[in-house]
């Protein structure tokens, strides 16, 4: 089974790299320090031309304002918290306010040894002409656990009808796809695995505006699912993806559709003697 999944992710890395060949992305050079170990990123819905982003362990509370050539515009910070290990982020739209949401996934957990995650719940300001540093303490925090045991994860995302969380854990030979059903701050939220995914090492994800297009990254590769929300409410994910172009990074953590979901960012962190790029493919 090993072999056949591994033969399987080798010839999708294949057709990725011969689609990229044939269609090269974009290139901007970040242009700030302040996210070199970069981890999320996510399309402002609230802000044309913006994305979000943010850095893991050790890095501030803080999620920063892109524009879509790299350059950094505003700091959001969230007042007392720490950025144990913050691995991903995702907006959305709250299905019942219509008020959209930066959703920052405090998912990391490179041993599996922490029985309770955060997921932290703030809503995207509008950002004026000028803004530079932000700072609230107005935040939902949603605690969790897994139901099948502690495990390290890098990607999350949101379904826009139901505004369940989504979460795709990392190691496993083929990972697992998790949902957090009605998030609550009232109680501790249990994340079922309800599938698993054909992939390893995977490390950002990014669901469509509207809910039909699934994008999911590993280290290697980016591929493209087919999704719909079942009459039970869940999220049904194709088993066969689409490898897209990427170009491979040195340690990429981040990805995102854009505003229409025609195209797609990547984000990498910092490495050694190698600029910090933002890359777009459409």
């Amino acid at each position: 089974m090993i072999k056949k999944t591994l033969l399987i992710a080798l010839l999708i890395a294949a057709l990725g790299y011969l689609a990229l060949s044939a269609r090269a992305p974009r290139s901007y050079v970040l242009q700030t320090t302040s996210l070199d170990e970069a981890s999320g990123l996510a399309c402002s819905i609230r802000n044309q031309n913006i994305l979000w982003s943010h850095n893991d362990s050790g890095g501030k509370a803080a999620v920063y304002a892109l524009d879509t050539q790299g350059r950094l515009v505003c700091s959001l910070e969230l007042q007392g918290v720490k950025n144990r290990d913050w691995e991903e982020l995702a907006v959305a739209r709250d299905p019942k306010t219509g008020l959209s949401h930066i959703y920052i996934g405090e998912i990391g957990d490179n041993n599996a040894r922490y029985e309770s995650l955060k997921i932290y719940k703030v809503e995207e300001p509008v950002l004026s002409p000028g803004d530079t540093l932000l700072s609230t303490d107005r935040f939902e925090t949603y605690d969790f656990i897994y139901d099948d045991g502690a495990r390290d994860a890098e990607a999350m995302f949101v379904e826009p009808v139901s505004g369940d969380i989504y979460i795709i854990s990392k190691r496993e030979e083929q990972v697992g796809l998790y949902r957090i059903a009605a998030p609550t701050t009232a109680k501790k939220n249990v994340a079922v695995r309800i599938s698993s995914l054909p992939l390893a090492w995977v490390t950002a994800a990014d669901l469509s505006p509207n809910g039909k297009k699934l994008l999911v990254k590993t280290y290697t590769g980016v591929f493209k699912f087919k999704s719909k929300l079942a009459k039970n409410g869940e999220l049904v994910i194709s088993k066969h993806p689409k490898a897209l172009p990427y170009k491979v990074e040195p340690q990429g953590e981040g990805i995102c559709w854009d505003s229409k979901a025609k195209g797609y960012f990547t984000l990498s962190e910092a490495a050694e003697d190698t600029p910090q790029m933002l890359y777009y493919y459409r």
